[in-house]
């Protein structure tokens, strides 16, 4: 199984298990009860990722520059937000902790090839939201700014609880080039799923 369907699959199984953890806290807190498994759900429920957008404005405080991608990843055994920003002659990655908006931290790395990017963009933050839009619900769990066809674009992916959507949004403009969805299937081809 590859790293991108193993990623895709854990992410279904956080986002579904925090409805399930949300609705017994709305249970408990219906009912009058106090239980620890509530009190739990409840104190789960609160945690909620701070969104692209935001990670975008907190990585580009950290840093300035041109986002160039923003991925949600595990670093240090916390779930991230990896904002990669170019700058003049190299690129600088920020991790922003994806509950509390922390700077995790920063790495600078040289790259003197590489084109030019336009300093008109919308943003991988705005592109996200986008995308979203587009798909009509979901989360987006990676941006990135490519140079496709002689124009900019953000791909931006968004997993839904049906499948995973891959938008390409004009990188200038905003405006959605073309969309593809993709269904989870149960089925796998791999007869060594269960080794």
């Amino acid at each position: 199984m590859n790293k991108r369907t193993w990623w895709a699959g854990a992410l279904s199984v956080a986002i579904a298990a925090s409805g399930v953890y949300g609705y017994s806290a709305v249970q408990a807190a219906g009912s009058g009860q106090t239980t620890p498994a509530g009190a739990q759900a409840a104190a789960k429920q609160e945690k909620q990722l701070i969104g692209m957008e935001k990670a975008e404005q907190l990585a580009l405080a950290a840093a300035s520059g041109k986002v160039e991608s923003i991925d949600i990843d595990r670093k240090k055994g916390k779930l991230v937000y990896d904002v990669e920003i170019q700058q003049s002659n190299r690129d600088v990655d920020v991790w922003i902790d994806a509950y509390t908006g922390k700077s995790l931290g920063v790495i600078v790395d040289r790259d003197d090839d590489r084109d030019s990017i336009p300093g008109n963009l919308i943003g991988a933050g705005k592109a996200s939201a986008i995308a979203v839009k587009h798909v009509k619900s979901g989360t987006a769990v990676e941006v990135d700014l490519d140079h496709d066809d002689g124009r900019w674009v953000y791909d931006v992916e968004v997993k839904t609880a049906k499948g995973l959507s891959e938008v390409e949004v004009n990188a200038v403009s905003g405006k959605v080039i073309k969309a593809e969805y993709e269904k989870y299937d149960d089925h796998d081809d791999d007869d060594r799923d269960d080794d």
